[in-house]
């Protein structure tokens, strides 16, 4: 199979994997999910997990082997929990960011895998196996060269176009979430030296007049939340629809005071756009 073949099938099962991902998801959330790294319709891990299993189970030395369901199974689920492992440990680095948690499931390690995902990767190799790799075969066979060295050439570039956006929108968006987080300190601290100045000594505020104390505070954490309310807001609502793609796939964030800015920059964000669908 020459590497333009290769390249297709990656983008055609890379959609797959985002029709399947984004059904899964829209579903248990209830609302719209475009889930990926990328902007366009494609989840790279599974054209890559996909390819690799087309490479492997459809090469003659593995043919002639001839290995029964149950290892093809759980060569595909162990393949796919090492693909997955190694992708979450790099976007992570790179970008201090986690797509894909699966904490709340059983038998999971470091949330970046698990059991229950590694058996559904194990069935769907079982798909690619028994099903997709004769019909690749017959496509291959079909479809003339040119024609796959055409669609590969296209799809590269789009690729590569899609990969530097999002990898420039993931930027601005940490930036915005830096920012988001900085101006919050910003707000505590000085709201903390105000109530500072305003009473001195707390042991003599407590004994002046305990009511008065709580009163002054409160007003304080009062014009603390709104002002920092108001300002998220102000940030999130200069979120593009790229950017706004992303803050909302990044599961978390490894930086603890970076991931609270990116949940407060999140929730602005929903109440935003639920103002802007009330005023529809």
């Amino acid at each position: 199979m020459i590497v333009s073949q290769y390249v297709v099938w990656f983008v055609l099962f890379g959609l797959f994997g985002w029709v399947f991902e984004s059904a899964y998801c829209s579903i248990t959330e209830k609302r719209w999910c475009n889930r990926g790294f990328l902007f366009g319709p494609i989840c790279p891990i599974y054209g890559t997990g996909a390819v690799a299993a087309i490479a492997v189970f459809g090469s003659p030395a593995v043919e002639a082997l001839a290995p029964s369901p149950v290892a093809v199974f759980f060569i595909c689920a162990a393949g796919a929990s090492a693909i997955e492992w190694a992708t979450s440990i790099v976007l992570e680095h790179a970008f201090g960011t986690v797509w894909w948690d699966y904490s709340n499931l059983p038998l999971n390690l470091s949330g970046r895998i698990c059991v229950p995902a590694a058996a559904l990767f194990g069935a769907a190799g079982l798909g690619v196996v028994y099903i997709a790799i004769p019909l690749v075969g017959i496509v291959s066979e079909a479809v003339p060269p040119i024609a796959f060295e055409t669609c590969a050439l296209v799809a590269t570039a789009m690729l590569a176009a899609d990969t530097t956006l999002t990898v420039c929108t993931l930027t601005e968006v940490l930036a915005a979430i830096e920012r988001a987080e900085a101006e919050l300190n910003q707000r505590v601290q000085a709201t903390l030296d105000e109530v500072q100045a305003t009473f001195g000594d707390a042991h003599a505020a407590v004994v002046e007049g305990a009511d008065r104390l709580i009163e002054t505070g409160s007003g304080h954490a009062e014009r603390l939340r709104e002002g920092g309310a108001e300002r998220l807001g102000a940030i999130a609502g200069h979120l593009n629809a790229r950017q706004q793609h992303v803050l909302y796939n990044a599961r978390r964030f490894t930086n603890k005071g970076r991931g609270i800015a990116a949940r407060r920059l999140t929730d602005a964000l929903d109440a935003l756009l639920r103002r802007k669908g009330d005023a529809r």
